[in-house]
């Protein structure tokens, strides 16, 4: 749910409050949609993005082609089409957002499957 969330300050309250339910030594995994689609070589399911069009004549590219981060995607529920606001992030970008909050430590970031996860512990 991060990648929904359309600030950089309110991403960070979003992970601070994470980071308060922990018990110390506590983990908590956290995966983001990644702007880095064309990583994902595996992934054949296309979708819209808006404004980035889906590029699926490109060698390589993963579902999306996102050329903003800050994107609109397409999602289709009972005939109707809505519009859902997606931040995708950078690599390094959400290690980035861990590193600044308080008594917590980053175990572990992975790219997987189109998504930036990240694996942090708090600390005490």
């Amino acid at each position: 749910m991060l990648h929904h969330i359309t600030t950089p300050e309110r991403r960070k309250v979003v992970l601070q409050n994470l980071a308060q339910l922990l018990r110390p030594g506590g983990l908590c995994l956290v995966t983001v949609w990644a702007q880095e689609q064309h990583l994902d070589m595996n992934n054949s399911k296309e979708e819209s993005v808006c404004p980035c069009p889906t590029d699926s004549t490109e060698e390589g590219v993963g579902r999306r082609h996102f050329t903003d981060q800050d994107v609109f995607v397409d999602w289709k529920k009972d005939r109707s089409l809505y519009y859902r606001y997606y931040h995708v992030f950078l690599e390094g970008e959400l290690d980035g957002l861990i590193r600044q909050l308080d008594n917590v430590e980053i175990v572990e970031v992975t790219y997987e499957k189109a998504n930036w996860c990240a694996v942090f512990r708090k600390t005490c």
